[in-house]
Parts: structure tokens; C-alpha cells; sequence
């Protein structure tokens, strides 16, 4: 980058959801004139996702690779040379998409050797599934060609410590949400105002697929409501998936059918009108690199019931403070769970004012923190910021 030259940056991630529109958003508002934005989505849908397509990004350059399209269906040689053509001419690269995945591999490889410097943009930790140690290695090499990596939380930063970012940067911020977008869709009221204590229903939000537990969850859930009584709160799944006529059999045996909702998939600002009346968000899955609905209740200030593998656990939940972090095989320690945020008003409210304080670390502007400081960019507010977020990452529980 020349003397007095305006800084090209671009981020890029195969589909765009709401989130990533608030983080493009947030970089853009931080950078200013100070630097040209790209905003770059491969493909406005995929297989695994149903995310309604993106629109514009306030301050940036999007730009859509293969619009109407679904990301699986792009050959790789097709998203290489796309890619290329959109992005050898920038400065940075901060890259969102699956690094280990071939045309991702040879695109990082094509840019390094243009000069552009690289930023991996992930969610990963150590313990999302088993490692293989040759598996492990070859990700340390393809990773060699980035300049630093922005990641969630401690589990996340020290797993890449432990891919060989030994004295390149990892900065936390990865994993934000815009929270003045969720609460606008939400109607603006926030815990403990709003619905009434005594009305409000435990929330999962997810797709229904083995790793979110859900078959321990509705288990916990009936083990919940035989120690509430008359009073059990309801269970609201929100989402869909190919588990969806299992759990409905499994809730049946329990007998809980009268106490547990199905809603469906829902659009972002569903999701966030659903969190503004819940109780708490209930997530308690075997396998989730971070759990960005987590943030979304943080937004309401809703207290969190979360398993030990939710990534989000690491700087937004602190045990008995603002919610509770469970093991994902303990039905009767989750029923406790739910049972202790459901009996004591007073005890809600406590833990809904420590989500509210707690929530701003879940913001896309942590993103525009870490961005900025990686591209030498950072003034002095931003920097207090990202010292704060820091120190929160290190008191992971």
C-alpha cells in the first residue's frame, strides 16, 4: 500500500445472511473515507442455509459473484477465477470462507503471490469434533499464507495459536450480530419490560440436526416440567430440519405436546420479535463453533442456558451471572437449569441486567474493532475497546 494511498479492503463469505450485512456495515462505518470497502458474497443462496437473499451494504461495494445461485452448485473453478478477478487489486483480505476447502486454498495462494495480504475469518476450536494430527498439519500450511486470523473467543484464538499463529495476530470479533438491527426488529422493548415474567417461554432457535441435542433438550424440558408443576413454562423450537418427525414422537412419549411449539423456519426479524417475548434462549448443543442466536438474546437481555461446546459461552455467558453453561449430556442438569431462571422473578431480572451489560461484546462492531486494528487503522476508543473485549475473552469459563 503506497504513501497516501486509500486502503482497499474486502470481506468475503459464500452467502449473506442479516449478520453479515451488520458486519460489512459496521467496517464501513468505522473506516469511513478512510478506506474503499468490498462486500463480497459468492452466491445468494446455499444448500444448508435459508437465509432470504441480502440486500445493499450502507457504505460498501457489494458485490454478488453468482447471484440467484446456490454455492454448492458453482463449480471451483468458476469461484476461483471470480474471486480472483474481484479481489487481486485489493490491499486486504479478509476471508470468511471454508479455508481448508480447495478453490479456497488455491484462490489464498493466487492472492498472496499478487501482493494482497490475508486474514482468516473463523469460528473453529479445538474441541468442535476429533482432530486428526495429519489433518492438522495440512491446515497449518495452507494457513502459512495468512497475515493473521479474527476469531471469536479464547477456545477459537487458542486453537489457532495452535495451527501456527504464533506471532501473527489473532484478534477477537469475529462473531457479532448488529444489535440495533435485532432490537429495531424486536419492537425496541427490552428485558425486563415487555411481556409479563409469568408469560414467557423458553426459546430454542436453530435448524433441527443431530448436533443441536435437541432430543436431550425436550427430554430436559419434561424433566423441567415435572419439578414446575402447574406452572412449567413451554418450550418454543423455532426452526426446521429433517429431526423434526422425531422430536415430534419424542415429545409425544414424553408427554409434554401440550407444552412444546413448533414455528417453523423463521426470518431474522421473526427471530428477534420471538426473543423479545422469551424467558431465556435454550441452547444446548453437542457441537456449535459459536451460536450467533446467543448474541441475539443478549440483545433482549435475555439470560442464556448454553451447553459447554456453544463457542459463545466464551465471552458472552458466565455461569450463574447472566445464565447457566451445562453439560450437553445432563438432562437433569439442564432441567435444573430451566427450573432455576423460571422460579424467581427476582433472580431473572438480575440475570437479565447482566445480559444487557454483557451484551455489547456480541456486537458487529467488535468486528469493525478487529478489522481496523489489523490493518494498522485502530484509533484510541476503538483500541480501549478491543483491550476490554480482550480481558473478557481471558475470563472464559
Amino acid at each position: 500500500m503506497g504513501q497516501g494511498k486509500t486502503p482497499r479492503i474486502a470481506l468475503v463469505w459464500a452467502q449473506f445472511a442479516a449478520y453479515h450485512v451488520d458486519r460489512c456495515e459496521a467496517v464501513a462505518r468505522r473506516f469511513a473515507d478512510r478506506a474503499d470497502l468490498l462486500a463480497v458474497e459468492v452466491a445468494t443462496t446455499s444448500t444448508d442455509y435459508s437465509w432470504e437473499p441480502s440486500g445493499a451494504v450502507a457504505g460498501a461495494a457489494k458485490l454478488t459473484m453468482f447471484p440467484g445461485r446456490s454455492y454448492e452448485a458453482i463449480g471451483h473453478m468458476a469461484r476461483i477465477w471470480a474471486l480472483f478477478r474481484a479481489l487481486r487489486r485489493c490491499d486486504w483480505v479478509m476471508i470468511g470462507l471454508s479455508y481448508a476447502e480447495f478453490d479456497v486454498v488455491i484462490l489464498t495462494l493466487m492472492l498472496r503471490l499478487c501482493g494482497v495480504k490475508l486474514v482468516v475469518l473463523s469460528e473453529s476450536k479445538f474441541d468442535d469434533r476429533p482432530r486428526k494430527p495429519w489433518r492438522e498439519w495440512l491446515k497449518r500450511a495452507v494457513l502459512s499464507l495468512y497475515h493473521g486470523a479474527i476469531v471469536g473467543g479464547a477456545r477459537h484464538r487458542d486453537y489457532f495459536r495452535y495451527l501456527g499463529f504464533r506471532r501473527r495476530p489473532v484478534l477477537p470479533g469475529y462473531d457479532g450480530v448488529g444489535l440495533d438491527r435485532v432490537r429495531r426488529q424486536g419492537g425496541g422493548v427490552l428485558a425486563p419490560h415487555g411481556a409479563p415474567y409469568a408469560t414467557r417461554p423458553f426459546v430454542f432457535v436453530g435448524r433441527f440436526v443431530d448436533k443441536k441435542n435437541l432430543h436431550v433438550l425436550v427430554a430436559a424440558h419434561a424433566a423441567y416440567a415435572l419439578m414446575a408443576g402447574e406452572g412449567a413454562r413451554r418450550l418454543v423450537l423455532a426452526g426446521s430440519g429433517p429431526e423434526e418427525a422425531s422430536l415430534r414422537a419424542r415429545i409425544a412419549d414424553l408427554g409434554t405436546a401440550h407444552l412444546v411449539d413448533f414455528t417453523g423456519f423463521l426470518p431474522a426479524a421473526e427471530v428477534s420479535k420471538l426473543l423479545a417475548g422469551a424467558l431465556a434462549l435454550v441452547l444446548v448443543s453437542v457441537e456449535e463453533q459459536w451460536g450467533l442466536v446467543v448474541n441475539e438474546a443478549l440483545a433482549f437481555g435475555l439470560p442464556v442456558i448454553v451447553s459447554t461446546p456453544v463457542g459463545a459461552r466464551d465471552l458472552l455467558v458466565r455461569d450463574g451471572v447472566n445464565g447457566f453453561v451445562v453439560d450437553p449430556a445432563d438432562i437433569d442438569g439442564i432441567a435444573r437449569a430451566l427450573h432455576a431462571i423460571s422460579g424467581n422473578q427476582a433472580d431473572w431480572e438480575r440475570m437479565a441486567g447482566a445480559s444487557h451489560q454483557r451484551s455489547w461484546l456480541g456486537d458487529s462492531d467488535r468486528l469493525a474493532d478487529a478489522v481496523a486494528a489489523m490493518v494498522g487503522l485502530l484509533e484510541a476508543p476503538g483500541l480501549s475497546r478491543m483491550h476490554e473485549t480482550i480481558q473478557a475473552m481471558e475470563q472464559a469459563d
